[in-house]
């Protein structure tokens, strides 16, 4: 289901791979329609930009560290992953669940779980979400969180959650 991750060991300067990569996110969710269950679509916020690319772009190809975003290779390099992650979302290779946040809003979490790989969507209306990020889980305590996450939704420990699904 997933491609080969791809490889920046003998690549270009961060300002091509970042060209590269947002090639890809452009021809993902920009110019083609995604849906998730042929029914939501993904609104690439297209609207929303910085540095004349979409803001969730810069959320999957960098991190977070100390105030600043910064090229996150581990991040950059699995692009490919999210789309096929969205659309097979069923797939029994990839964990579903939602997420009451500490915001107070409800995000579905497709987490490709032998791959340490989440995408995180955030419902928009009746019909659309958006992509609030996606990374490569690097940390062991990271994992257990998302399990945790994973178990409680499906005992149904939260009870904000029940009737929280998009389908």
């Amino acid at each position: 289901m997933l491609s080969e991750i791809i490889d920046f060991t003998n690549c270009c300067t961060d300002d091509k791979k970042i060209d590269f990569l947002y090639a890809i996110f452009k021809d993902d969710f920009v110019d083609n329609d995604v849906h998730l269950n042929g029914t939501v679509y993904i609104d690439p916020k297209s609207h929303d930009k910085h540095e004349e690319k979409e803001n969730i772009f810069w959320h999957i190809v960098t991190r977070k560290d100390r105030g600043r975003r910064n090229f996150d290779p581990p991040r950059a390099c699995r692009i490919k992953w999210i789309k096929p992650i969205i659309v097979n979302h069923s797939h029994a290779k990839i964990k579903l669940f939602y997420y009451y946040e500490d915001t107070g809003k409800v995000r579905l979490y497709l987490w490709a779980f032998e791959n340490d790989f989440v995408v995180i969507l955030q419902k928009l209306g009746s019909s659309s979400s958006y992509l609030v990020t996606s990374f490569y889980i690097d940390y062991e305590q990271k994992r257990e969180k998302f399990q945790k996450k994973y178990e409680d939704y499906n005992n149904k420990t939260d009870e904000r959650l029940n009737g929280c699904e998009w389908f």
